[in-house]
């Protein structure tokens, strides 16, 4: 049975990998350079937001990983706390992911069940994520765990 954790230093490598993989599936159609540009800049990224190879320390943030029984990386959920325009809070799934391997295994569905959970015991009664269009599976599970789409964002690529 996968189990839950913090996140710690040792997780870096395969947060990184996974976290740039959902990115990448994210531009949906990009060019090399596009991508090569993504890689080079996604570690400043993270930085910037609190989140080096030595330390999580995003304010008001968890990052937990999905660990096999054997201790093999599985996948990943970063949940923020935020506020929004009416002063209502919210608990935003920032990211979530499982590697390739292990997809197909109901393992995402646990992360958004570990995600209610969490903003049940804060007391938030609504959680926010973003997901790419072109992400169906994705897409599925969040409609399928009862998530609505209240906004849209559409890009017209001009080449």
């Amino acid at each position: 049975m996968p189990s839950l954790r913090r996140y710690a230093e040792k997780d870096w490598p395969q947060f990184l990998q996974l976290d740039l993989e959902t990115a990448m599936d994210a531009l949906g159609e990009s060019t090399e350079d596009e991508r090569r540009k993504l890689r080079e800049r996604w570690p400043q990224r993270l930085a910037t937001q609190g989140f080096t190879p030595q330390r999580f320390a995003v304010p008001a943030a968890q990052l937990l990983v999905l660990e096999a029984e054997q201790g093999a990386y599985l996948g990943h959920l970063w949940l923020t706390e935020t506020v929004d325009a009416s002063g209502k809070r919210i608990l935003e799934v920032t990211t979530m992911g499982i590697v390739r391997e292990a997809r197909g295994q109901k393992l995402g569905r646990l992360l958004m069940q570990r995600a209610e959970a969490e903003a049940r015991e804060r007391g938030i009664e609504d959680i926010e994520l973003s997901v790419a269009g072109n992400n169906r599976r994705a897409r599925d599970l969040y409609r399928d765990l009862g998530y609505e789409t209240v906004r849209r964002t559409m890009r017209k690529r001009l080449r």
